[in-house]
């Protein structure tokens, strides 16, 4: 038996069932929320302080039950000036409540962010170099290599959105009234004041979000999914369907691998983690092959890297690297593994 007597209004919100009696999703969870609210009047606030906050993370959009016996309501009570043959009345009323229903479940599902928005303000990172910027709000963003952050036109006004294309650590500043929502090509995150740290990077095979601190919802722009909610420590990881050339670097094939996956994110033994390394200057490899790290030293030195030999690419590490350049990288890992590298410029050839 869970004890939630000393549960805050965001203990609440992580609740899946209580997620889905706040979207009137399922009869059980509604029922036994119902039953739980009544037998627990002394926490009446904080459930209705949690319901608010699941309804403006969802966009302010109503349960379907509601919607569904809204409209049963008014098609009801609506005035009869015409006399109509009841059985065609009830298959015209059949067929509008299928298209009512359609059209509310994807209504339902859809994002704001299907809107287009209008952007003011764009930020950039070129390879090799990062960035920490203050917006409007309070909240800070520390942008990644080989980045960009677009910040919408009317941010700080009814809600607070950008849009992240590359890696970025958001530190949100609190406020109920104006979720902020970051925008990828894979998900969208809507927040009220946390920490997490986003990668989605275009020529990466999977785009990532992990929560520090705090609580996010996220729903992925395809659909698939539904709404996730992550709590502190949980890290949701999206597989991308990319071309075949690209595909094949996944381990698991497309046909088998999952879309999503939600696992911890990694903690390493002197309490840094993996994830959010790189805000401290720091690489940190952690069972990683060379094609996996390929990608991050490139952005992070500004180098092009060459396997001479597939082989190489398989070739797995764990190090941490502060202060070093490409160089007394590539050096290093060679203690590890038996390879042999080139470096002409800002291209640098490995080989067997």
């Amino acid at each position: 038996m869970i004890d939630r007597s000393h549960f805050n209004s965001e203990d609440f919100l992580v609740d899946s069932t209580f997620q889905q009696y706040c979207a009137g999703t399922d009869k059980l969870c509604v029922g036994y929320w119902e039953k739980y609210i009544k037998a627990h009047p002394e926490q009446a606030e904080v459930i209705t302080e949690a319901k608010k906050l699941f309804f403006i993370l969802s966009g302010n959009k109503q349960p379907i039950n509601n919607q569904f016996d809204s409209f049963k309501e008014n098609f009801n009570t609506a005035p009869k000036t015409l006399k109509i043959n009841p059985s065609w009345l009830k298959i015209a009323a059949a067929i509008l409540l299928i298209g009512l229903i359609g059209f509310i479940y994807q209504n339902y599902n859809n994002k704001i962010s299907d809107e287009p928005i209008a952007v003011a303000q764009v930020f950039k990172t070129s390879t090799g170099e990062r960035k920490k910027i203050t917006l409007s709000d309070g909240t800070t963003v520390l942008l990644n290599a080989k980045s960009s952050l677009s910040v919408s036109k009317d941010f700080n006004t009814k809600l607070r959105e950008v849009i992240l294309t590359g890696e970025a650590y958001f530190d949100v500043v609190h406020n109920k009234e104006k979720p902020f929502q970051v925008h990828t090509a894979e998900f969208n995150i809507n927040v009220l004041g946390t920490s997490f740290n986003v990668k989605a990077y275009p020529d990466e095979v999977t785009s990532e979000a992990t929560l520090i601190n705090g609580l996010i919802t996220m729903e992925a722009v395809n659909g698939n999914g539904g709404t996730i909610t992550l709590k502190p420590s949980q890290k949701v990881t999206f597989y991308k369907n990319l071309p075949q050339t690209q595909a094949k670097k996944v381990l698991k094939p497309a046909s088998t691998r999952p879309e999503i996956t939600i696992n911890h994110y990694t903690l390493i033994k002197d309490s840094t983690i993996v994830e959010t390394a790189w805000t401290k200057n720091r690489i940190e490899i952690y069972d990683q092959d060379f094609d996996e790290i390929k990608g991050v030293l490139e952005k992070w030195f500004n180098v092009e890297i060459k396997f001479a030999d597939p082989e190489i690419e398989k070739y797995r590490f764990t190090a941490t690297f502060i202060n070093e350049n490409i160089d007394q990288v590539m050096s290093t890992l060679q203690k590890v593994e038996n390879f042999k590298y080139e470096i002409k410029g800002n291209q640098v050839i490995i080989s067997k």
